[in-house]
């Protein structure tokens, strides 16, 4: 039997924001670009066939067009920590902004948002009881690198200008040497790193036959939901003041197991260097304040405490025969799917200097196998 494929195509203009708009939180940046869905092309050359709409009852044809989806507005990074939805068996996925904290230290709470990324609704339908998985041929994330290199280019133009006004400023002591300035390969690199960041993941809310996944198609190493940063952007990573002793403690966000288990060092005498000096600062690369108590992370791991980690899987892992994920599509009945497309705003690559980026991404369906 030859497999039937579906193919989901995403085409995506630049996410361009100005530093004005910078948000300060998980969710680092935001952007008034527009994710649409151009094309989904099913193949016809195959003993049996998808068939697909945006609606349960009617619409099932063998292509979508622009005008039958949905566009995302504003696109900025989200995390899908706190995913216990899964349990009470939502028919949407929910992604969160950032885990905030108040200023008692024993209190949090999560921010729910319904906006900063794609997520639609889809329903597929076969010709015979079929098994229906990831197509690891068709999916994909990738950097556009042609348009990446143009952004790049006007970003270095803007760059170089202001080091232009700052080195021709009247105090010598601001000048920027030659020998320290970005380039535009710097650029280019920074913007097609976005897509490190992205994810897709996929919903079946039929309750009987109920799952979801997380794919991370450039995965490099695993994610956490959760340490340290500098979310205020003054270089230094956050901390406050614990009542009960009046000490400076450095804070750990995100989502953990319990925050009693987590192991402090002493304090430094004097500021430490950035985390990692050769890189320029962002939320996840600071220094550790003098006179602040460090947090460790190994040696709070030794203790029992957990950060959770992202459930992602590679699209490598569907070339193998045990694949990490299937549904079933009924004959004739409408399989309800949600599909979604985002950045992860706890993974490292998730950092301001991506501002500016376009990519292109694929994700494909494809028959696995009858029932």
């Amino acid at each position: 039997m030859r497999k039937d494929r579906l193919i989901i195509s995403f085409f995506v203009g630049a996410i361009a924001l100005s530093v004005a708009t910078l948000s300060m939180s998980l969710a680092w940046y935001a952007t008034s670009t527009q994710l649409r869905i151009e094309s989904i092309i099913i193949t016809i050359d195959a003993d049996r066939q998808l068939a697909i709409s945006t609606k349960p009852d009617e619409g099932y044809k063998r292509s979508l067009s622009n005008d039958d989806l949905k566009e995302c507005g504003l696109f900025s990074p989200v995390t899908a920590a706190h995913n216990e939805w899964t349990a009470t068996k939502s028919d949407t996925p929910l992604f969160y902004d950032d885990t905030l904290y108040t200023e008692v230290e024993e209190a949090s709470s999560t921010l729910l948002v319904s906006a900063g990324y794609f997520s639609q609704k889809l329903y597929l339908k076969s010709d015979d009881d079929v098994y229906v998985t990831i197509d690891p041929e068709q999916t994909y994330i990738k950097a556009n690198k042609e348009f990446n290199s143009l952004n790049a280019q006007k970003l270095f133009d803007e760059y170089m200008a202001m080091v232009d006004r700052v080195n021709h400023d009247s105090d010598p002591n601001n000048d920027i040497p030659e020998d320290e300035w970005l380039t535009k390969d710097i650029y280019e690199e920074r913007l097609n790193g976005l897509v490190n960041a992205m994810r897709f993941s996929v919903l079946v809310t039929d309750e009987d036959d109920y799952n979801y996944i997380i794919l991370d198609p450039n995965k490099s190493e695993d994610t956490y939901y959760g340490g340290i940063l500098d979310n205020n952007v003054d270089r230094y990573y956050d901390y406050y003041t614990r009542s009960v002793d009046g000490l400076q403690y450095e804070r750990v966000y995100g989502e953990y197991n319990d925050k009693n288990l987590i192991v402090y060092d002493e304090p430094l005498a004097e500021d430490s260097d950035y985390k990692q000096p050769e890189e320029e600062p962002n939320a996840f690369n600071a220094k550790h304040r003098k006179n602040v108590k460090l947090f460790n992370l190994e040696k709070s791991r030794e203790n029992g405490f957990e950060i959770k980690k992202e459930d992602s899987h590679t699209i490598e892992e569907f070339e193998d025969d045990n694949k990490p994920f299937r549904f079933p599509v009924y004959r004739d009945h409408p399989t309800e799917i949600v599909l979604s497309i985002y950045i992860e705003g706890w993974d490292l690559d998730s950092i301001n200097y991506t501002m500016g980026a376009t990519f292109d991404s694929n994700l494909g369906f494809i028959i696995e196998r009858e029932m």
